[in-house]
């Protein structure tokens, strides 16, 4: 990793995270969701979905004002998938970042409610008037969005997902369940990030949305790697809970060995699709090495 790249995400993740703390002292401040949505949103994530946000842009040289709005909210949107990820319900987990879930530092009433919030704070930003793109584009990325995370994407995954726990199935449905449940997104973020430049180009579009399906993968077979052999310091959260669990993952599913060969043939995959992408990529190549190579 270049100290060129380094400069980069670090100016970026400020970057993002300043026009969501913008976006939240609009809302309900001074008041307890406004903590515990805070709590859930600002609390020191690695930024990677708005990096890629950010990172896409640079191929087209687009505005970064405009990114700003994609990025903030599709931050927004994960971070309430964190929140209620982490309920009693569904994971069950204490630790985010190595900090107390929502509902362990509030309550489960007060988490469900934050995101809920986070979520509904993610399209108003994408409906503002200030969001200054042509309006039938931003219907598109507002209706894509909502498609992705919706009952036939996030959701649906992580319904899928725990239908699994204590159950045998193939390669194919666990690959299924980690595209609704992440790579979806990232797909979404592709196509939005590269729909706002100022001249796309539908082969190129198509390209870059392949490539973030692609890093989707390699970002939840990472996880299921890490939760297999890190541990609780390093993660920020609660380590071995998968296996603990009877969570169907690639690991459990193939074994860690394989599991790292199929993620390593996704990168290579990935290599060779981004040489095919013109433009500034520079930051792009690097973010990808960093997820793919990430330790938390």
């Amino acid at each position: 990793m270049t100290e060129d790249f380094r400069f980069w995400a670090d100016e970026h993740q400020k970057r993002v995270e300043n026009f969501m703390m913008r976006f939240l002292k609009e809302e309900s401040s001074n008041s307890l969701i406004h903590e515990v949505c805070s709590h859930g949103s600002l609390n020191g994530g690695k930024r990677f979905r708005a990096l890629l946000c950010y990172a896409i842009g640079e191929i087209s040289k687009t505005d970064k004002l405009i990114l700003d709005y994609i990025a903030s909210s599709v931050e927004f949107i994960h971070a309430y998938s964190l929140i209620h990820d982490d309920l009693p319900a569904m994971d069950n987990d204490d630790l985010r970042r190595g900090k107390p879930t929502c509902h362990v530092k509030y309550d489960e009433a007060q988490a469900i409610l934050a995101g809920d919030g986070l979520q509904s704070l993610a399209f108003k930003i994408l409906s503002t008037p200030k969001f200054l793109i042509d309006d039938q584009k931003k219907i598109e990325i507002i209706h894509t969005l909502s498609d992705a995370i919706g009952v036939n994407g996030m959701v649906k995954g992580q319904s899928l997902d725990i239908k699994a726990t204590l159950k045998v199935l193939g390669i194919r449905e666990l690959e299924k369940i980690q595209e609704l449940k992440t790579g979806l997104l990232f797909n979404v973020i592709g196509s939005a990030s590269y729909l706002v430049a100022k001249k796309p180009k539908e082969e190129i579009k198509v390209k870059i949305t392949k490539l973030c399906l692609l890093l989707g993968k390699i970002y939840q077979i990472t996880d299921d790697i890490l939760d297999y052999e890190s541990n609780d310091k390093v993660l920020g959260k609660t380590s071995g809970k998968d296996k603990k669990d009877n969570k169907l993952t690639y690991v459990s599913l193939v074994g860690i060995d394989e599991a790292k060969k199929i993620n390593s043939d996704y990168f290579i995959e990935i290599k060779k699709l981004i040489k095919l992408i013109p433009g500034n990529t520079i930051f792009l190549t690097e973010l990808i090495e960093k997820i793919y190579q990430r330790s938390h």
